[in-house]
């Protein structure tokens, strides 16, 4: 049943929205939360018979909802291709998780984190290897200060829309930046040159995608909400936030025309601690105007992070939420579907209380309603 309804959603894009007005200058942005590579999930990825490591159904369920954007932003958090590979405290994953991410539809990366700097220099030259090798855009790291001056800001185009993307880190936990590295580090003198350069540049919108605030806090606390107030000053006026591990809200000033997501969530992980074990997709479309480019759209999605227990192996599957809640029988225990269920209602009345003028997108429920609306015509 769900192999069809993934097929449905897939046929539905060709009939609905293949044919939308090409002639509107829009773009839409996927932004995802942390993607990381702690030890069991390297161990689940690892086919001993091949020797090799397999990521692809991480992604695969919401791989129809990163095909209808144009870009999907997800934070790195993980080096790659280091070895040996592990988990927590120092990450190193296989260069086959970035591939499916790539494959899967992630096409932009930010890689300036607490973890940037876990297997030094080799690790940051490595990572910015495998991602260019792959053909996915990237920012936050770079291989000396004069690549940074070339590649700064990170600027991603559709059509006449030049959308500039900055990515910065409150530290790197306690690591040094390796001598000739670059890891962009949240501070003011860092921010203001990179914005200075970016303004001389032809863009229509800045967005800051920042590594802050504090673990496991469901709320923001006062440096993010400072640190806010500053990119507003500066001319930022949209700020995504990563860090955390848990969702934190979401807040739209459509008067400003300011908008800021606090934290994103652990997109992928093994913490599994409640309410560690979810996140959301948040969706941002930007429409260019005579007068301004502005936020046309800004929604997002409930995912939550499967740990699926087969004899002898585990695998790790991102769901959204508003799909599953359907198909219990999907799951191999029962306690899986009732965890997944605490989360979402918890999510719930989390971002209700605190998100302004954002709200739920159910995707999979809209999707599929839409292609038997087209169906009938």
């Amino acid at each position: 049943m769900i192999k069809v309804v993934l097929f449905l959603i897939s046929l539905g894009f060709q009939l609905v929205f293949y044919a939308q007005n090409k002639d509107n200058p829009s773009v839409k942005l996927l932004f995802i939360g942390d993607i990381m590579g702690h030890g069991p999930q390297i161990k689940a990825a690892y086919n001993p018979e091949t020797k090799t490591y397999r990521y692809d159904s991480n992604f695969q369920y919401v791989q129809p909802v990163f095909a209808n954007a144009d870009f999907v932003i997800g934070n790195l958090e993980v080096t790659l291709g280091t070895k040996p590979y592990s988990g927590y405290p120092q990450f190193s994953s296989p260069i086959t998780l970035a591939k499916a991410a790539k494959e899967n539809g992630i096409n932009v990366l930010c890689t300036a984190n607490n973890h940037s700097c876990d297997r030094r220099k080799k690790g940051i030259l490595k990572t910015i290897a495998v991602l260019d090798s792959l053909g996915i855009m990237h920012t936050g790291t770079f291989v000396n200060r004069k690549t940074k001056e070339n590649l700064t800001p990170l600027i991603l185009e559709k059509d006449s829309l030049r959308i500039a993307l900055l990515n910065y880190t409150y530290g790197t936990n306690g690591i040094p930046v390796p001598a000739g590295t670059v890891v962009n580090l949240l501070d003011k003198k860092t921010v203001l040159k990179d914005l200075s350069r970016t303004k001389s540049m032809a863009v229509d919108a800045i967005i800051a995608f920042v590594h802050w605030g504090q673990q496991y806090k469901e709320l923001p606390v006062d440096f993010q909400k400072k640190w806010f107030q500053f990119f507003q000053e500066q001319g930022v006026s949209i700020v995504i936030g990563s860090h955390p591990h848990v969702v934190e809200p979401m807040v739209w000033n459509q008067q400003k025309g300011a908008l800021v997501v606090y934290s994103l969530g652990n997109f992928i992980s093994n913490q599994r601690t409640f309410p560690r074990d979810g996140a959301l997709i948040f969706e941002l479309e930007l429409a260019k105007t005579p007068q301004k480019t502005r936020i046309t759209r800004a929604r997002y999605i409930t995912t939550w992070v499967y740990k699926k227990q087969d004899p002898g192996m585990a695998d790790f599957q991102v769901l959204p939420v508003d799909m599953f809640q359907y198909y219990p029988g999907f799951f191999s225990r029962e306690t899986d579907y009732k965890k997944m269920m605490r989360y979402y209602r918890h999510q719930q009345q989390l971002l209700l209380k605190h998100n302004i003028q954002v709200y739920e997108y159910k995707f999979f429920t809209e999707a599929l309603q839409q292609i038997f609306t087209s169906l009938q015509y």
